[in-house]
């Protein structure tokens, strides 16, 4: 058979995405970003619809015995005397409260999680007996991510199935102090004091350098760890504070600012014309992971700058904020029925973005954040609870509550 059999004819046109200008140093970026879940969301928006986002979507009639060559996870509880409905509705609860976006498979009896700090597992449910229904199992599998941090969710998640009370994540776990840092810097470090130091700025100006190498390749797993090394360098907690200002600082007056924010806008706009057969390539995973990093630096980023007058400053002087910044990450906050986690950060980029400039809470309600915002909160309210809670920061520095 030839290689190419079939061809997939979208319905939908697209609009065509032209990258920098050959010669002249600028993107155009007035182009409408395009993605194959557009018209699916448009739909479940549309005005006078009831969306049901109160009510549990993992709806379970009865569950399966374990097959015979299937064997459990260590990460797994046994559940008795207690209704289906009632282990579902206890799962479900504490996903919403650790801020877990979920995909749910009620034929299968079974849903895919993704934590914001990228943890893919499985959460399956089975019956001891088919007659009976009793126990009920509930096993969770990792397929990718931290090791340590699943084994936190999984402990949660069981719990919480078991009828124990636990405690809403009030931040995500990437911005949480780790349990092992260090009260001093190390360069404070006795056995460290006759070693020659080098110097900050040239540190910084090479990972900047690095991750703009690692940014230019044409490989996606390549282009991950470009923007891994950004996040880091952005991160206070992954590096010290004074270098991840020094960072922020360099990166927006630096000379390599305008093609690092053009390879990340690429990034944000690379899957618009992707066919929608790309829900089943071996690389989605890859380019789902590109876009939440993406997405995380551009908050970290944010974050910094927004605590000093050079966030203001940028946003007055560069056009790329306000045509091409802002409504992109509104884009992502109107797909948070397709990634919660994503828009979560985005509406983290816009609330500083809205603390830190006039110009950009213009634009902010000249692109109607304020209903895509109000949008986004009532989903969280009962599906994601760092996404509500930043979605109702944010509509408060534009002026309206919830």
């Amino acid at each position: 058979m030839p290689s190419m059999r079939a061809v997939s004819i979208q319905t939908q046109p697209a609009s065509l995405h032209f990258s920098t200008l050959s010669g002249e140093g600028e993107t155009l970026y007035s182009v409408k970003k395009l993605s194959t879940s557009e018209s699916k969301s448009q739909k479940s928006h549309g005005a006078g619809v009831s969306h049901g986002w109160e009510h549990c979507n993992w709806k379970i009639s009865s569950l399966n015995e374990v097959p015979v060559d299937f064997p459990l996870e260590r990460t797994r509880r046994e559940i008795y005397q207690v209704p289906l409905a009632k282990v579902i509705d206890r799962i479900t609860n504490s996903l919403r409260l650790l801020s877990i976006e979920a995909d749910f498979d009620g034929e299968n009896a079974k849903a895919k999680c993704k934590t914001s700090d990228l943890v893919n597992f499985r959460i399956r449910l089975f019956a001891g007996k088919a007659t009976t229904q009793e126990p009920i199992i509930i096993e969770l599998q990792r397929r990718s991510g931290s090791p340590r941090c699943f084994m936190r969710i999984a402990k949660k998640i069981l719990d919480a199935a078991e009828g124990m009370e636990i405690e809403a994540d009030i931040i995500p776990a990437r911005k949480k102090m780790p349990l092992c840092i260090m009260k001093t810097p190390v360069s404070k470090m006795k056995c460290l004091q006759k070693i020659e130091k080098q110097d900050p700025h040239k540190m910084v100006e090479m990972g900047i350098n690095k991750s703009l190498e690692m940014l230019r390749s044409k490989k996606r797993d390549v282009n991950s760890l470009g923007l891994e090394n950004l996040c880091f360098m952005t991160d206070p907690l992954k590096t010290q504070p004074d270098i991840a200002s020094m960072s922020c600082k360099a990166l927006l007056l630096g000379d390599h600012w305008t093609e690092i924010r053009d390879e990340i806008g690429e990034l944000l706009q690379s899957d618009a014309f992707l066919p929608e057969e790309f829900e089943t390539h071996p690389c989605k995973e890859v380019f789902n992971k590109c876009r939440h990093l993406a997405i995380v630096f551009l908050a970290n980023f944010l974050a910094l700058t927004s605590q000093d007058c050079y966030l203001e400053d940028a946003v007055k002087n560069q056009t790329w904020f306000t045509e091409f910044l802002i409504p992109s990450l509104l884009d992502e906050v109107k797909s948070f029925e397709i990634s919660s986690n994503n828009a979560y950060e985005a509406a983290c980029g816009l609330t500083f973005l809205a603390k830190g400039s006039d110009v950009a809470r213009r634009k902010m309600n000249d692109n109607s954040a304020v209903d895509d915002l109000q949008l986004a909160n009532h989903f969280a309210v009962h599906n994601h609870d760092l996404l509500a809670s930043e979605t109702k920061t944010c509509l408060k520095h534009l002026g309206h509550t919830i």
